[in-house]
């Protein structure tokens, strides 16, 4: 290989942010996927907050980030959301919104942004699909031509000076490189759905139920439900706006997501083989004795196909946990510098925090100046990179990267789905000296000076375009 190539497998959000950015500085890049194109099996909802906007900057054109901050969907209008803490007869706890320096957010459906990362990837013709990645093997250890070749389940190859598993929680890379870190929470198994939510079915909805996210902790189980409603732009980018705002809405993208997480010993035997009608019952079932509400949104998106799955966690690798894996395995390809890991490969984590993909996206923005430093670097001395300056590269990610990330991990629960439950005492106490808490710092705040801080979505100048052809 004559030029620095780089292969990333994955083409996930982290993995085609990546592969956009390398591509806009000139990086060659191939991406690997194992999935079908346009695959639905990632169709839930993603909320986009400050770290999403950092990557998606660093990594896409300005008229790229516009076209995919126009997608943005709050239920509420244009204006980014914060959730709605509830108990399970849906008394308010918590409204995140309320309070200014609580980083809001904004949802928009993971498979219409994957498909707007990804499909400028396919027209470069710079991604394989149903490509499964099976390993790896260094080639010409310590020498100047020293790469890494990729095998696939095909029995094909492809040979890297860079590889990046971007190949999510179940990743192969993350296992053979030797961290091996992600493992299942065993107290509870996640039920998730995606419905079609046409504007009239949802203007008929409880208007308790409008506006951010809610979400509940209560009996051992934890519940979400948010709303996506994409508005709708004509052939000159301009929103169409209505009275009645029926028509205001793109139908072909409004959805609603559900998610219930319970103990794992509530399960029956066989469920995830059980008719859909008998999937649902169980949901419903659970909540019976919970508000009206909750069961409201159960029947709302009753009928829609339930994924059921136990979620996986990752644990916060040691500091030099490559060194280690190194020595005490003594094969080559274990911790090897030239193998990278981003996004859930590495820090996967529970999803009531809505951190996941917002910190995959982040570590794209992270990475690519290094590359792109390394590159540039080569060009200039006319010298290969070498391992020496790859692995000075990825001490800077993994030094910012793990910090940042695993603390996040934390604070969407560790491994534990109900790290607070309001049908408890202590659960409604926390709850409640929580919210004052938050009050005084608000208070702290204005007497400080520090007045409300913005939404993020209006700090950016590509929402300020994008809203300025709505109205």
């Amino acid at each position: 290989m004559e030029h620095f190539r780089v292969i990333i497998i994955g083409a996930g959000l982290a993995g085609s942010l990546m592969a956009n950015g390398l591509m806009r500085n000139d990086i060659d890049v191939q991406v690997y996927e194992r999935e079908e194109r346009h695959s639905k099996r990632e169709g839930f909802q993603i909320r986009l907050t400050t770290p999403a906007i950092v990557g998606m900057r660093a990594c896409l054109s300005p008229e790229h980030l516009r076209s995919v901050v126009e997608k943005f969907g709050p239920a509420s209008g244009m204006e980014s959301e914060a959730p709605r803490v509830v108990h399970k007869d849906f008394t308010l706890l918590l409204d995140l919104g309320k309070y200014p320096t609580y980083g809001k957010n904004a949802p928009i459906n993971r498979g219409t942004l994957r498909d707007a990362l990804s499909d400028p990837i396919f027209d470069a013709g710079k991604v394989q699909y149903e490509k499964c990645f099976d390993s790896y093997e260094v080639i010409n250890e310590g020498m100047a031509q020293e790469c890494i070749r990729v095998w696939f389940h095909d029995g094909s190859k492809d040979d890297c000076h860079l590889l990046i598993g971007a190949d999510g929680s179940y990743s192969k890379v993350n296992a053979q490189v030797g961290l091996n870190s992600i493992k299942p929470i065993k107290q509870h198994v996640a039920l998730a759905a995606k419905c079609d939510l046409p504007t009239e079915r949802f203007s008929r909805m409880s208007k308790s139920l409008f506006g951010g996210p809610i979400m509940t902790w209560a009996d051992g189980m934890s519940f979400f439900f948010g709303v996506y409603l994409p508005r709708t732009f004509d052939k000159h980018g301009n929103r169409v706006t209505q009275k009645e705002d029926e028509e205001a809405y793109d139908k072909t993208l409004s959805s609603c997501m559900i998610g219930l997480n319970v103990e794992k010993q509530t399960i029956p035997d066989g469920l995830g083989d059980a008719s859909n009608e008998e999937q649902w019952n169980f949901i419903a079932d659970r909540l019976s004795s919970w508000s009206s509400e909750h069961r409201e949104i159960v029947e709302l998106a009753r009928g829609a196909p339930l994924h059921i799955y136990t979620p996986r966690v990752a644990t916060k690798p040691a500091k030099h946990w490559r060194e280690n894996v190194r020595h005490s395995s003594g094969v080559i390809e274990k911790g090897h510098p030239r193998v990278w890991l981003m996004g859930d490969s590495i820090h996967a984590m529970l999803p009531p925090r809505g951190m996941g993909g917002n910190q995959s996206m982040y570590d794209a923005a992270v990475i690519l100046p290094l590359i792109s430093e390394m590159v540039q670097r080569a060009k200039l001395l006319g010298k290969p990179i070498s391992r020496a300056h790859i692995e000075v590269a990825l001490k800077k990610y993994e030094n910012e990267m793990v910090p940042r990330a695993f603390a996040w991990v934390k604070k969407s629960g560790g491994n534990n789905f109900v790290p607070i439950d309001s049908s408890t005492l202590s659960g409604r106490l926390f709850f409640f000296i929580f919210a004052q808490l938050l009050n005084l710092a608000c208070i702290w705040a204005r007497l400080r000076g520090v007045f409300l801080k913005k939404p993020f979505i209006d700090t950016i100048p590509e929402f300020k375009w994008a809203k300025s052809h709505q109205e």
